[in-house]
């Protein structure tokens, strides 16, 4: 009657496995590489859940859970929309980086770095997985969580 954060964590970490910037950690220990990798999947977890709420009231109560699973079975389709909203917010990271550069750079020197076009392409690529997760809020909050059937107002 319980669902491990490590289900989610595995969705979203298939989502990354071209992504050397995650774990691209140097001069520590395997030991705080990993406690570095959990507290940041710990800390996606964290938003995609409050991101979740911030579009309504999911039928199961996410917030009830310890440090270590949801204290509720959550079906597979919750388990993907949260690995989504974890990706998300894994990549508006990298937005936020990039922000701080266009702040700390002119465009010449930004340009070294990263051209205008690829920078264009990436947020490009974010607005529009972020419309695919909209989409897929949508369609969970619509849905019973547990036929999937859409749920009527009669």
């Amino acid at each position: 009657m319980s669902t491990p954060y490590d289900v989610v964590y595995e969705k979203f970490l298939k989502r990354l496995k071209n992504d050397s910037q995650f774990l691209n950690y140097k001069n520590i220990t395997e030991e705080e590489i990993e406690d570095l990798v959990n507290d940041h999947l710990h800390s996606l977890l964290e938003r995609a859940v409050d991101r979740l709420y911030n579009y309504g009231l999911p039928d199961v109560d996410l917030y009830d859970r310890d440090d270590e699973k949801f204290n509720k079975d959550l079906v597979p389709q919750e388990i993907s929309l949260l690995a989504d909203l974890m990706y998300l917010s894994y990549l508006e990271e990298d937005k936020n980086k990039l922000k701080a550069f266009e702040i700390t750079f002119n465009s010449k020197e930004l340009n070294v770095f990263s051209p205008a076009n690829n920078r264009n392409s990436f947020l490009n690529m974010i607005k529009d997985i972020e419309l695919q997760v909209v989409n897929n809020i949508a369609n969970y909050y619509s849905r019973d969580r547990l036929t999937w059937q859409p749920k009527s107002i009669y």
